[in-house]
């Protein structure tokens, strides 16, 4: 709520009624132009790190780039908007199932189900969310829950188009997407974009409204702002980059099956989400991260692989509670704290 009362600039204080110069579209150039350097850094590097890595290294970072974007569309509603949804698993799995229904019934290429995938998703959201978003709080995440146990039943039990509990399998994208490295960079390429477009949507007016919304909805309901579209329409912009996350797993495991729209793959990205850090837009980058690492090396351990995971989960929640990005800004704090005194140390006379 701070942050839009801060886009509001009072006449008379440099406004362009007043005669003054507007600074806010500067200052957002500069911010897209960091988010840019920012994200072109990030890709860069994880290029000389496919380069680098082993072949089943590359395909974990595959695999973590298609979660990271999963995580981030599901953080738009949870960090920034204030619902809690277990369903969006139901979106990511509609998406992995366009692609791979297209290429099992009509033999269509890739490309068409790639395209097809966000629209379905977008009208799979606005269904489920003109239904799910009359309620509020817990009543909300359980409607999404039974929304995405529904779409789960459905798939097991539709056999004739969706292969049931087998799934399906198979050569669905493209040769070239089957050399490792490739495959690698068109699933960075795609994840950077959808995440550079989520980021300009949460710096809009737009997403400054949702974090309104998220602080205080009776205030925002005051000062006018219809709640429920507002809400709908970020529900629906996660259904769209949930399902492009579903066409990136296609891409790393050629496969759809009524798992991927579980509650419990619900659940994956709201773990990712608060490890990293919900009020931080990479925050669920890096919980993706972390938590597709700490699962390949706890599995390799123990058998208890579950357990082991929870107490992890649970000891970054009472501890970290603002996540890791949390915790990397209060490091980066305390050693500017400590560097600040030596640079504000008065010069010995002479």
């Amino acid at each position: 709520m701070e942050r839009s009362l801060e886009m509001q600039t009072p006449a008379g204080e440099g406004s362009p009624a007043a005669g003054g110069s507007d600074e806010r579209p500067a200052g957002e150039r500069m911010r897209l132009g960091g988010a840019l350097l920012t994200m072109a850094a990030l890709v860069a590097a994880l290029v000389v790190v496919s380069r680098l890595v082993s072949i089943p290294w590359l395909l974990t970072l595959q695999n973590i780039v298609g979660l990271a974007l999963f995580a981030i569309a599901t953080n738009l509603l949870i960090g920034y908007t204030g619902l809690v949804s277990f369903g969006q698993a139901a979106f990511y799995g509609t998406g992995a199932y366009a692609v791979a229904i297209g290429w099992l019934h009509f033999k269509a290429s890739f490309w068409l189900g790639f395209v097809a995938a966000p629209l379905v998703g977008a009208a799979a959201a606005l269904g489920v969310g003109l239904l799910a978003l009359r309620a509020r709080k817990l009543y909300f995440a359980l409607l999404t829950l039974a929304f995405s146990q529904l779409f789960y039943v459905v798939a097991e039990q539709e056999y004739t188009v969706t292969n049931g509990a087998n799934g399906i399998f198979g050569p669905m994208i493209p040769a070239a997407l089957t050399d490792p490295y490739l495959g690698f960079y068109f699933v960075l390429a795609v994840g950077a974009l959808c995440m550079l477009a989520l980021w300009k949507i949460t710096e809009s007016p737009f997403g400054l409204t949702l974090r309104a919304i998220r602080e205080n909805r009776e205030r925002a309901e005051a000062l006018g702002v219809n709640v429920f579209r507002h809400q709908l329409l970020a529900f629906v912009i996660s259904g769209v980059f949930c399902a492009i996350a579903g066409v990136l797993f296609v891409v790393h495991d050629q496969s759809a099956y009524p798992e991927l729209l579980d509650w419990t793959k619900s659940g994956d990205p709201v773990l990712m989400a608060v490890i990293g850090g919900m009020y931080a837009f990479l925050g669920p980058a890096a919980g993706a991260l972390f938590y597709q690492l700490a699962h390949d090396f706890i599995v390799q351990q123990t058998r208890s692989w579950q357990l082991v995971l929870g107490l992890v989960l649970l000891a970054v929640v009472l501890f970290v509670p603002d996540g890791l990005s949390g915790l990397f800004a209060r490091l980066g704090e305390r050693l500017r704290g400590r560097r600040q005194p030596g640079r504000d140390r008065p010069r010995a006379a002479a």
